[in-house]
């Protein structure tokens, strides 16, 4: 069925794995988004779904990362962690022949990564490279991009593990991984061999994998990255207003950035969704319903974002309009 257009009982119930991206849905800076530590244990522990965390962070380890949100409260191991560094090193490992030396340009759990996959992991520039790997690293001296670009000008594959343009810090918004490619790109005359985190299909399928699931749902709260990521693989999503997509964003998205439901958090698991009716020029919704171009009713908040999205989808009515009249309900469009 169509985005938003799909009924479904409590998340929970209908899908066996949800596979959460992290900064935005589990957490913001360094604490967790309030109420959904506790719904993600229970919908875990009553329902039997299987927890995933996928980050297109490169920079750290699956540990550190089970570490933190066993912090925050949440059931987790570093089994449950699946990151692009760990993508990236499997895509490169059937690129080059076992044992070559691969020039990292980035951190060292990238580096320990590319070990695992049985390949040589090396930061120097005198020895001959049979390939060149890039992740997000936030001490990342100039003078390696320069040696990364001598080693790149031979040929060799290169893989990145993602291509995310900006990361959120405790500063804002600063350049991700997919900047520094792109300049390195940019000096050297050629684009990555290969992408491997979302919404590349590499990282989803070895999430997919690791939770052994025959029915997953990306819980994300990016379109080009997470629900992208899902519609990449042909599988659901929820989109969560938690991090950074906004209202307007999302009426503004084209069919492959489109998410299966909608939902202020990650809460959202544990909730039946109902779905966005149309009947020729007219769309409902519960309470509300929008016909000759116009919003119409009152009632849940969250139902009135989600009619208005698919009239604009289905060209019942504007995006201008559409925020205008939400923003005159009181309702943050962005």
């Amino acid at each position: 069925m169509a985005p938003l257009e799909q009924p479904s009982d409590v998340l929970a119930k209908e899908y066996d794995a949800a596979l959460f991206d992290l900064d935005g849905v589990i957490y913001v800076g360094q604490e967790s988004v309030p109420g959904v530590v506790s719904v993600i244990n229970d919908v875990h522990l009553k329902f039997g779904m299987t927890l995933t965390y996928v980050t297109n962070n490169a920079s750290r380890s699956p540990l550190s990362v089970a570490t933190h949100l066993t912090e925050l409260g949440l059931y987790a191991t570093a089994e449950d962690v699946v990151t692009s560094a760990q993508a990236g090193a499997a895509v490169l490992a059937t690129l080059v022949p076992q044992g070559s030396s691969i020039f990292v340009l980035g951190s060292r759990d990238l580096m320990t990564e590319v070990e695992l996959v049985g390949l040589i992991p090396s930061q120097d520039i005198d020895v001959d490279h049979a390939g060149v790997i890039e992740g997000y690293w936030p001490d990342m001296p100039w003078r390696m991009l320069a040696q990364a670009s001598q080693v790149l000008n031979t040929g060799v594959p290169w893989v990145a593990t993602n291509m995310d343009i900006t990361i959120p810090t405790q500063w804002g918004m600063a350049p991700g991984n997919g900047a520094m490619v792109n300049a390195l790109a940019l000096a050297v005359g050629r684009r990555p061999t290969a992408v491997a985190g979302k919404p590349e299909v590499p990282l989803m399928q070895q999430s997919i994998d690791r939770a052994q699931s025959k029915r997953p749902i990306v819980i994300g709260d990016r379109l080009d990255t997470d629900i992208h990521g899902a519609n990449n693989v042909g599988i659901d999503s929820l989109l969560v207003f938690s991090g950074v997509t906004s209202v307007r964003d999302l009426m503004l998205a084209t069919p492959e950035l489109r998410p299966t439901y909608l939902a202020w958090d990650a809460t959202g698991l544990a909730q039946a969704h109902q779905p966005v009716e149309l009947t020729g020029l007219v769309a409902s919704l519960n309470e509300w319903q929008v016909r000759d171009g116009q919003l119409f009713g009152q009632g849940d908040i969250l139902d009135a974002i989600r009619i208005a999205t698919v009239a604009v989808w289905h060209n019942l009515m504007s995006v201008e309009t559409a925020t205008s009249q939400l923003s005159q309900r009181g309702i943050a469009v962005g």
